[in-house]
């Protein structure tokens, strides 16, 4: 693909913006204990919100990671903080309308007031450990892809309100200029209750927590090995420094998208998907303004969607989507999110590209993130897009498990965990590409079958 080098401003950097304030590192890196109660592997938000609810309760944690601190999708991710939006598919629809059962009402309703939980839990935290993050609850704006997607973003908005009281609304392509400068959707849901911040600081706020907590914090440090069982567990590892066996108690994996062959059944349920984002230059006040009045986060409804918003002070925008279905050099992913960009938002074709990078998500088959046990070990994975809130609630979950004994209060904690339906298949997804172009097909499909 021929790269445009006119869209990348002079000081275009090949890496997250969220680093210029708050870059992974090994601040409060600790050499690795001999013995710990509990041993965390991955020190994302799962990891790190974990640990502070074990450590608060006067246990013994120690955390490490195979990279710096929050050098996965905690410094990578877009920063939205929602309550039950993005939610599993695979629950969709009315309670009470579902043809399977009452069962199945009752567990899509406590699944989604524990989303409400996981974003209230982020302003606990923020508040709680003083967490300077950019925390601006702002709403959420969900455009329709297809005009046919509109009335399914009415039953969700009375869904939503009916469940967790989010004050969701839908407005008509007439009306979408209140929320975004764009005539690209057929109007969308609007959200009050649901916010965004800065996922870097957010971070490096959770890993000074756990160091003032007394959790043992060790980067560079990669698990080779987990031997024994529950009461017993060996953990072998290396290091760039320190490294060396430790024992423990409690062992929880906390990898998300970086899971590996160290838990090979988890990574064989979870699909990790590449999401690219790119950063816009300063923008003139009025243009920023115009583009999303009420500076909310904007996503929308088609299968391969994308997410974007304004960066804190108002004057730059954020770009996220699927570029490519495949590993390709950042610069390749910017101008293809670019043209993306700007095919919603054409008043945006001369602003250039400051910073361009790429995370991995951790999709699973049922669109729902888990938490549980398996051979004895504790785990929350597979955020599904939707990382801050959910993999910081469910990392606070797991460790509520642990206190109580193996009791767990959550829902999360009762559902099956299905694995991916591919033979052969071992954590490298080879078939995205296929399926991810499939889908671009339909949702191109369905925006020319009603004059999109």
């Amino acid at each position: 693909m021929k790269i445009d080098k006119s869209l990348f401003h002079p000081d275009y950097k090949p890496e997250p913006y969220w680093w210029e304030a708050a870059r992974p590192g090994t601040e409060h890196a600790a050499d690795l204990p001999a013995v710990t109660e509990i041993f965390i592997v991955g020190s994302g938000y799962a990891g790190l919100s974990a640990a502070l609810e074990l450590a608060r309760q006067g246990r013994d944690v120690t955390v490490v990671d195979a990279l710096a601190f929050g050098e996965g999708a905690s410094s990578r991710n877009g920063g939205g903080v929602s309550a039950g939006i993005n939610l599993g598919k695979g629950i969709s629809g009315t309670p009470g309308q579902s043809e399977r059962g009452e069962d199945h009402n009752r567990m899509v309703e406590g699944l989604l007031g524990e989303s409400l939980a996981a974003y209230q839990l982020v302003q606990t935290l923020i508040e709680r450990e003083g967490i300077e993050c950019h925390f601006e609850r702002r709403g959420r704006f969900v455009g329709a892809y297809s005009k046919a997607h509109l009335p399914g973003l009415v039953e969700k908005a009375a869904f939503l309100n009916r469940l967790l009281d989010l004050d969701a609304s839908v407005i008509s392509r007439e009306q979408q200029r209140s929320e975004i400068g764009s005539d690209f959707y057929h109007g969308g849901l609007v959200i009050n209750r649901a916010g965004k911040l800065h996922p870097s600081l957010f971070h490096k706020g959770l890993l000074d927590a756990c160091h003032r907590a007394g959790v043992t914090l060790c980067a560079h440090t990669q698990v080779l090995a987990i031997e024994g069982a529950l009461g017993g567990f060996t953990i072998k590892t290396k290091g760039q420094a320190t490294g060396g066996d430790c024992r423990a108690e409690q062992v929880i994996i906390a990898t998300n998208a970086y899971t590996g062959a160290l838990t090979p059944k988890l990574r064989n349920r979870l699909v990790p998907i590449s999401s690219q984002i790119i950063v816009t230059e300063a923008l003139p006040e009025d243009l920023a303004r115009e583009l999303i009045p009420n500076g909310r986060t904007i996503s929308e409804t088609p299968r391969v969607t994308s997410y974007y918003r304004l960066l804190p002070g108002d004057r730059r925008v954020m770009y996220g989507g699927r570029a490519r279905f495949h590993d390709v050099p950042p610069e390749v992913s910017a101008t293809v999110l670019h043209a993306m960009m700007t095919e919603r938002w054409p008043q945006l074709k001369g602003a250039r590209i400051t910073h361009s990078w790429s995370g991995l998500v951790a999709m699973t088959t049922d669109a729902l993130p888990h938490m549980g046990k398996e051979d004895g070990l504790h785990y929350c994975i597979g955020c599904n897009g939707s990382g801050v809130a959910m993999m910081t609630y469910l990392g606070q979950q797991v460790a509520r498990r642990i206190l109580q004994d193996d009791r767990t209060d959550s829902g999360y904690g009762e559902l099956a965990f299905p694995g991916v339906p591919v033979p052969f298949y071992r954590g490298k997804p080879w078939f995205l590409r296929v399926v991810g172009e499939y889908y671009r097909y339909l949702d191109r499909k369905d925006r020319r079958a009603t004059g999109g």
